[in-house]
This record gives structure tokens, sequence and C-alpha cells, in this order.
């Protein structure tokens, strides 16, 4: 009995040191935690430490130095610790808020990084979490003396909308010189419909020094904040003394729909500007208007089908067909068979928009017509219509596969209805390498789109050699295009290359499936060329994985973190997230 009564007592005399050894345990991490609020990083590191010396078993106090160390930027020490910690408790390797740290740990030292590469790597993983942690990057990267991240910031800031960001967007719609910065500007303006800022739009637009496609831009970012309009705005937009004003004018009465303003457009059919007279055109063929003002639309178009100007003359031809195919048909033959390539192209391009009215026009045109382009053109006129599939499909097949050394691009320079096929003039530009090589397979891989959608037999034979024509690492812009309009079915040419015998065809293949379809049985492929590829193309892998987004992709993101490398790391890390919130 008096030793029962003695432990009894050593017991109840224990009691108040294990709630002490609790009490203790928890003020050392709070006062770590204390320390990061603060954003003092340093001596949250120090704090960590010292706690985790007087508890080393603490599985609190390990996590709460990993976590100091991240947001410090030492991620090589953390991964390290994180490793310790997971053998003793191996729950860790499935805790979402540890695997998201270590991937944040990497993103803030990569935040810092005197490379261009990492540091873009590091804004795109943080913008992926879509966390309120990210826009602390995002407004240091907006205003970065870098004009590429400046761009790639502004348009990640668009997709969130918070105050902050919207103020520095603001504020570059005034200060940005850079050109293609400038036009990632307006269009998060129009994204994010910042109407307070559309007298500033309109100077953009009514300025005669404005970019061209700057003008554009601005004119779609305004017409989109438009739900309605007065009037009288409206008439004081289509009377402007400023061209790029009426031009505005016209897209919002054809935005809007409103029948009612058509009479007002009747001066703009004479005005001085060819833009504002395109404009007017355009507002009248979309809306089909039949008679304007009392006088039938043929009477109107008659004059503007001998423009001097050619894209005028086009545009109203075009017009023209849609009211009256026999006529319009007759109006367009000397601009197909034109001396001047240009106009060729722009009139097979605006064939090839006008619906069932110039089915007629453009078959006839693609079986005599010399020029690829146009036979191009209105070959997707005719795909588009489901008429003469077969032969519009070899005509796509026969040039794309005579041209492959041709760089190509979509042109809409004259008219934004008309997109037409046509040899590249396109100019390399800072954001992405290898430009003009990027657009051009943006628009190959459009055309093979087209042949998977209407199942062409030689479907898959045209991707295969695109892909063997191709140097590693057709993905991200590029391929993201491939086969957008089109159902799962569409992407069967390309899933069927997944087990071909060429590594270098079935590595394209997955990067394409991951990025376009988000196809899980692309990741093994990847995966297991990953191992043995160069780095610039185990990003492109990484890259890939991330667009999937697959979890179960999570242990093999967590073993590329311990990569020497650190642009791997951080490409790795903005994968892992994007697995994480998948």
């Amino acid at each position: 009995m008096d030793y029962r009564r003695a432990l009894f007592l050593m017991i109840l005399t224990l009691l108040p040191s294990v709630g002490s050894f609790a009490l203790c345990e928890e003020d050392a991490r709070k006062r770590v935690y204390d320390h990061l609020i603060i954003r003092d990083h340093h001596a949250a590191v120090l704090e960590a430490k010292k706690a985790h010396v007087l508890f080393p078993e603490s599985k609190l106090v390990q996590l709460a130095l990993i976590d100091a160390l991240c947001q410090s930027g030492e991620e090589t020490e953390a991964w390290t610790r994180w490793e310790q910690i997971a053998t003793h408790h191996p729950e860790t390797k499935q805790d979402r808020r540890v695997l998201e740290m270590l991937a944040w740990g990497v993103l803030n030292k990569g935040e810092s990084s005197t490379q261009l590469g990492i540091r873009f790597n590091s804004l795109l993983g943080a913008a992926f979490t879509h966390d309120a942690k990210a826009i602390p990057l995002l407004l240091e990267q907006l205003r970065s003396s870098n004009a590429m991240l400046r761009s790639i910031a502004i348009r990640i800031a668009a997709g969130f909308g918070d105050a902050p960001l919207k103020d520095e967007i603001a504020r570059l719609l005034t200060s940005e010189k850079v050109w293609y910065v400038r036009l990632e500007v307006i269009q998060a303006v129009g994204a994010l419909r910042m109407e307070e800022l559309k007298p500033e739009l309109k100077e953009i637009i009514g300025n005669p020094k404005t970019l061209a496609e700057e003008k554009v831009a601005a004119i779609i970012a305004l017409v989109s904040m438009y739900d309605a309009v007065e009037s009288a705005e409206l008439l004081t937009l289509l009377k402007s003394e400023r061209a790029g004003l009426r031009q505005l004018g016209c897209e919002v009465v054809t935005h809007l729909n409103l029948k009612e303003e058509l009479s007002h457009l009747l001066p703009l059919l004479k005005d001085g500007s060819p833009d504002v007279r395109i404009s007017a055109l355009n507002t009248l063929a979309l809306m089909r208007v039949q008679a304007l003002a009392g006088r039938r639309i043929e009477e109107l178009l008659l004059p503007l089908i001998d423009d001097p100007v050619p894209e005028v003359a086009i545009t109203a031809c075009y017009a023209m067909l849609l009211v009256d195919a026999r006529a319009g048909e007759a109006h367009f033959q000397k601009w197909l068979s034109s001396e001047n390539s240009q106009w060729r192209r722009l009139a097979s391009a605006a064939i090839a928009v006008s619906g069932k009215y110039g089915v007629a026009l453009a078959f006839k045109g693609m079986r005599e017509s010399d020029d690829p382009y146009v036979r191009v053109n209105l070959a997707l006129g005719l795909i588009g219509q489901r008429h003469q599939v077969k032969m519009a499909s070899d005509v796509l097949f026969e040039v794309f596969k005579e041209h492959q050394g041709t760089l190509w691009m979509w042109d809409n320079q004259y008219n934004p209805l008309f997109r037409s096929l046509a040899p590249s003039r396109v100019k390399h530009i800072e954001p992405v390498p290898h430009y003009p090589i990027v657009v051009d397979q943006l628009v190959r891989l459009d055309l093979l789109s087209v042949l998977s959608i209407v199942r062409y037999p030689k479907a898959q034979e045209a991707v295969k050699a695109f892909l063997q024509a191709q140097g590693w690492g057709v993905t991200g812009v590029a391929a993201a295009t491939l086969l957008q309009e089109g159902d799962d079915e569409a992407l069967e040419a390309v899933r069927a290359l997944l087990n071909d015998g060429d590594e270098k065809i079935r590595v394209q293949a997955a990067m394409i499936m991951a990025i376009v379809g988000s196809d899980p049985s692309a990741v093994h492929v990847l995966q297991e060329a990953y191992l043995h590829v160069d780095r610039e193309m185990k990003i492109h892998i990484l890259e890939a994985v991330a667009h999937v987004g697959d979890p179960h992709s999570i242990p093999f993101l967590l073993e590329i973190l311990k990569e020497p490398f650190q642009v791997l790391r951080v490409v790795a890390a903005s994968a892992l997230i994007q697995c994480i919130y998948h």
C-alpha cells in the first residue's frame, strides 16, 4: 500500500511539469511565427533552431523550423530537415500544407534570383496557387525593370483582380513605354472591366500616333465594357473628329446590336479614313443590313466596291456577297486573280468567312488558283461549311507537306474579320524565344487540328511528320492551341503516337496530350524520358506534367526538388503546386 501511495504522489508531482513542457513548446513555436508575421525571417530561423535544440523530438517545432527556412529562402536546408522528419513522421509526405510549404520555399528563393528563367517560373508557380501570398510577388514583378516579367505579371494580375494589382495596372496604362507590355496592360484593363479608365482608353484610340495593335486592343477593351450606351454618347463617338473613336462607335453598334442606330453609319461609308469605312462595312455585314436610311444596301455598296483602297473594296465585296451572292461573286473574281498576292489572299480570306454565301466561289477558286495560300484559305472555308471536305482536306495536306521549309503566320492586318494564311513577316520579340518559329508552329498546329477534327485519313501521318520535323519542346505556347476547337476524338491522331517507336515522336506527342488534353496517360511517357534528356527538355517535360496536374505526379516532383539546378527545382515546385491544387 505504501508503494502504491508513493507512486501516486510521484505522478501528481510530475503532472505540472508535463503541462509546463507543453506550454513552453507551444510558446517557442509561437515566437517563431511572430517573427514570420512581421517578415523577420532571419530572426524566425534563429528562434526555430533554438526551439529545436530544446524540443528535438517535437514535430510542431520541426515544422515551424522548416516553414521559417522556406520563407527565408533557405530551401535546400528546409528540404534536408523535411526528409529527416519524414523518417519519423511518414504522414508528412502526404500533408498538403507541408508539401505546399516546401514548394513555396523554392519559389521564394527563385524570386530573388538573377536568372530571368528562374524568376519567370517562380512568378508562374506563385500565380497558380491563387493564394494571397502571390500578390506581393506579383506587385514586385509589375514594377520590375525587365519588360518580359512585367508583361507576364500583368497577364497573371488580370486573373486575380485584387485592388493593389488594379492600381498598379492603372499606373502602367499611362507610364509603360514598351509596346508589347502596353498591349498587355490594355488587355488587362478590358478583362478587369476597369470602367474608370475609359477616358484613357479613348485617348489611346483617338491618338494618331498610337500603334495599330494598341488601337485595336483598346477598342476591344472598351467595347467589352459596354452593356448599354446612351444615344448621345454613341453619336459623340460616331461624329468624333478622331477616326479611332468613329471606329469605336461602329464596334459598339455591332456589339450591342443597335439596329435603331444604323442610320448614323451612312456618312461613315464615305469617311476619309479607310479604317472607318471598313468598320462601317463590317457592322453592316455582320448585322445583315438590307436597307439603310431608306436606301437598298446594294445601292450603297456599289461605289465602295470600286474604292481606291483595295482592303475597303474587298470588304465591300464581302458585304455584297452576303446580300446578293451572284453580284458578290462577280466582283470577287478580279481580286482572286489579282497580280498582287496580298489582295488575292485577303479576298480568299473574306470568302472563307462568308459562310454558305461563298461556297460556290470558294470551290471554284480552290480548284483554279495557283496560289497555295489562297487555296488553303478557301479550303478552310469549305471545311467550315462541311462542303467538299475530302477535296479541301487534300488541299490542306498537300500544301502543309510541300511547304515545310516556309514559316507561316495568320494575317488579319487589313480587316480583323479576315484571317489569311500568309508567309511569315513576324519579327523576334523579347518575351518569346524564336518567336517567328513559335508562330509558325501555332499555324501548323491549327491546320493539323482541322484535319483531325474532320477525321482526315492522313491526319496522323501529318501529325507524325510535323513532330519529326520539329526540335524538342513543341510545348507551351505552341501546343496549347492544337485541336483547341475539337472534341476528344480530335486528339486520337496524337494519342496513337504515345506508343511510337521513335522516342522523339513519343515524347512530343505526350507533351501535346498533356498540355492540350490534360491526359494522365501521357505522364508516364514524360517521366520515363526525363532521366536521359538535356536540361532544356527536362524543363519542357516538367511544364507538361504541370499542365496535367495529376496528384500521382507528386512523388516524382518531390524527387526533382533534390536536383542541383535551381531552374529545375523552381519549375518542379511550380508543377508541384499545380498538382496539389488540381
